[in-house]
């Protein structure tokens, strides 16, 4: 069966601005480019009266990328890290793992009464410095056994019934897939049943170390789906994305003394994002093999996840990847 095509989009202003904040105007626009509707990042929550029913499918849940000083609610560490309390609640939305509970139950209501199917979680944990050189000092299951209490507790609060995906990171530490045994340990944690897995593909990139060739990459990810083949049901969404960064991956991981900088948290925060985006940089594949991994891997959705500055370059994006995509779209 032909999977349902989705497009990113997200409550931010630069986003709405481009169809004067007029969520009809999206609606067309999905529908002209032949998408089934779009996974929604709910930066601000919008109005569901706001949004033409049926157009939201799936709702990616916000990503806090540091969670243990919160959950742990260690009153040095959140210091150490934020520099103050106040900067800490600001990043958080609150003051203590009650914060992330509501945002996360805020959420998945709004994913409820939009008619989502599912929602998207992160389950990962890392410090800023970490972001650069990959080292942590937990293990896997500590941080997926923080993440799916946290993830238990606000949709056990919620009106959700969909589907909890979980996507994959690069980082180690979390949820790589690097390992069939991550999923499991997943499911042993969660006492949510309708869970699964969104795979990204520019993540699995990363985590195999980084690629520069588009074939060599899509040869990777062949590879990679026929080492999942044992948790293939249980892939309900692909996010399509193409990153090839590998000489900047293995330039900057192995770079000594590479840290966030700047004199604040958010100065900090900002520099970690923009090397981020460094590293996953959502492009679209142009090479027809990707149809071999998504046959392989036979998802229910498939988003194309692109980063844009404007209409022109999201365009572009969307029909480098549909060229590819002929024949099975």
């Amino acid at each position: 069966m032909r999977p349902q095509f989705l497009l990113n989009f997200s409550t931010h202003e630069r986003d709405l601005s481009l169809f004067s904040h007029d969520w009809s105007r999206v609606r067309e626009f999905v529908e002209m480019e032949g998408f089934d509707g779009i996974e929604l990042y709910p930066v601000a929550t919008p109005r569901v009266e706001s949004i033409p029913e049926g157009l939201v499918k799936g709702v990616h849940l916000r990503f806090f990328i540091m969670l243990r000083p919160i959950w742990t609610e260690d009153v040095e560490a959140l210091k150490e890290t934020f520099g103050s309390l106040e900067d800490a609640k600001r990043f958080y939305g609150g003051e203590g793992v009650k914060a992330i509970i509501e945002t996360y139950k805020r959420q998945l209501d709004l994913a409820q009464a939009l008619g989502a199917s599912y929602v998207v979680y992160h389950p990962a944990d890392v410090a800023l410095e970490n972001v650069f050189d990959w080292a942590m000092d937990h293990s896997w299951q500590d941080t997926i056994r923080m993440c799916c209490e946290i993830i238990q507790e606000a949709v056990s609060k919620s009106s959700f019934t969909g589907y909890i995906l979980f996507e994959n990171l690069w980082w180690p530490g979390g949820f790589t897939l690097e390992s069939l045994k991550e999923y499991e340990f997943i499911r042993e944690n969660m006492r949510y049943e309708r869970c699964g897995i969104v795979l990204d593909t520019g993540h699995l990139l990363l985590q195999g170390g980084g690629f520069d060739l588009e074939k060599d990459a899509i040869s990777y990810l062949l590879k990679r789906a026929s080492e999942l083949s044992e948790i293939r049901a249980s892939i309900i969404a692909i996010h399509l994305t193409c990153t090839l960064s590998g000489e900047y991956v293995r330039r900057t991981r192995g770079q000594k003394g590479l840290r966030p900088r700047g004199e604040t948290f958010w100065e900090r925060l900002a520099h970690a994002r923009t090397h981020v985006l460094k590293l996953d940089r959502h492009d679209p594949f142009t090479d027809g093999a990707i149809k071999g991994f998504l046959k392989s891997i036979d998802p229910k959705y498939v988003i194309f996840e692109f980063r844009y500055k404007d209409m022109a370059m999201w365009r572009q994006k969307i029909l480098s990847q549909k060229n590819a995509l002929k024949g099975f779209m």
